[in-house]
């Protein structure tokens, strides 16, 4: 089972992944043409607890209804609400020590359906976090998040929570992509090239 320290490190990976993101955001303006603002850092108790949300509804077949909340989720933890709001967000999310606490809860729960599941195991949660992986870069690109900022972030949440149960990917994912005219989208390691230390 995951530790607390284990789920305080993904937290700080997530809220790096989060931080890049966030500024992105920042510099770029909402659909009517406003700049966007902020002043809430990245929670990336927050974020983990959003991809976690969305392992646990693969393996219960509920990924519809996280679908539609996940990408203001993700914002909302990244410290940039979506423009204007969102009719699908949730009112209000766990953030900060209570997302933290929510995190290891989460992580137990998806190894306990995990087990329970077919095709688990560490084969099992690589597929996994690769199908949430996925999922999460096209909800981000529904709040008008751009490409290569929604696959990078979702890529490292997936990173992220893989940790929480011993799993990374065999290789290091390269710095995230900074605002530019025309950024082009790092190559991201696929979540099947896990390395597995301690999911059975």
């Amino acid at each position: 089972m995951p530790t607390d320290h284990a789920c305080h490190s993904a937290a700080e990976v997530a809220a790096e992944t989060l931080d890049p993101l966030r500024t992105a955001l920042l510099t770029g303006t909402s659909g009517d043409g406003r700049a966007h603002s902020a002043d809430t850092p990245p929670d990336g108790a927050a974020g983990l607890l959003a991809f976690l949300d969305g392992l646990f509804a693969e393996l219960h077949g509920a990924l519809t209804p996280w679908h539609s909340t996940v990408g203001g989720r993700i914002r909302d933890a990244a410290g940039v609400p979506a423009p204007g709001g969102s009719a699908t967000a949730p009112a209000r999310q766990p953030s900060g020590w209570e997302a933290l606490g929510l995190v290891r809860t989460r992580a137990e729960a998806v190894l306990t359906a995990l087990a329970h599941a077919p095709g688990g195991g560490a084969a099992g949660m690589a597929m996994r976090l690769n199908l949430v992986e996925d999922i999460l870069a096209g909800a981000l690109g529904r709040v008008d998040v751009p490409a290569d900022q929604a696959a990078h972030c979702a890529a490292g949440l997936a990173e992220a929570t893989g940790s929480l149960f011993g799993l990374r990917p065999a290789h290091r994912q390269r710095p995230a992509p900074q605002p530019s005219p025309d950024p082009v989208p790092p190559a991201f390691p696929r979540m099947s090239d896990w390395m597995t230390g301690g999911l059975p």
